[in-house]
């Protein structure tokens, strides 16, 4: 994730739970007001990074929450996968997925994680299985992080989706919970763009404080 080499884009931890939330364009982003300026809030990159820290948070302590699927998905593997799920077996269900292996190059997953119910059990599977082959000699962990990366950008909120008031005030609360939150997703992009109140009354052809 390119985070933690980015510069806070927040003046303050609580800043975004602060904000008031105006509506939603084009079910992609949120127009909030704060106290001196507008704020543009892109809804899945805020999701995105809200999922991420609570599936790292539990992946850390082996506590995820899992959302049984009513009937297990069959997954049809490369052998090069099929040697991947074999070897981490354990720490795929310690990442919420719930897998046995059914035949040669077949899996059943049984459970994802419930922070990500709306994204595909496959699509998890495969964003774990891609992140664990691509780490190469890199420690284990680094992969880890990667690959819940990945699976919170596929189950969070998507441009599209439309979203009422009280819930897009909810999610701005809950990125204020976010450990380290800088104003960015887990891969860097961000997450909040400001515009002044005096540079849009500038732009307009206002004088401050004019009406």
């Amino acid at each position: 994730a390119g985070e933690a080499a980015a510069a806070s884009l927040l003046p303050e931890r609580g800043f975004i739970g602060s904000l008031r939330v105006l509506g939603q364009v084009r079910k992609l982003f949120l127009i909030c007001e704060g106290s001196d300026s507008l704020y543009i809030v892109d809804q899945h990159a805020a999701d995105e990074r809200v999922k991420y820290d609570a599936l790292r948070r539990e992946y850390a302590e082996r506590a995820v929450r899992v959302q049984r699927l009513l009937f297990p998905e069959r997954v049809e593997l490369s052998a090069e996968e099929m040697d991947l799920a074999r070897e981490h077996l354990a720490d795929i269900r310690d990442a919420g997925l719930d897998c046995d292996l059914i035949g040669p190059t077949a899996v059943a997953v049984r459970s994802v994680p419930a922070l990500l119910g709306r994204a595909s059990p496959e699509g998890l599977l495969r964003d774990l299985l891609t992140e664990i082959g691509r780490g190469g000699q890199r420690a284990f962990a680094d992969s880890i992080e990667r690959a819940l990366a990945t699976m919170a950008c596929h189950g969070a909120i998507r441009a599209g989706d439309a979203l009422s008031l009280e819930e897009a005030g909810a999610l701005l609360r809950a990125l204020d919970q976010v450990t380290d939150f800088a104003g960015h997703c887990p891969h860097g992009r961000p997450v909040v763009h400001g515009v002044s109140l005096i540079d849009l009354e500038l732009r307009v052809g206002r004088k401050k404080g004019s009406r």
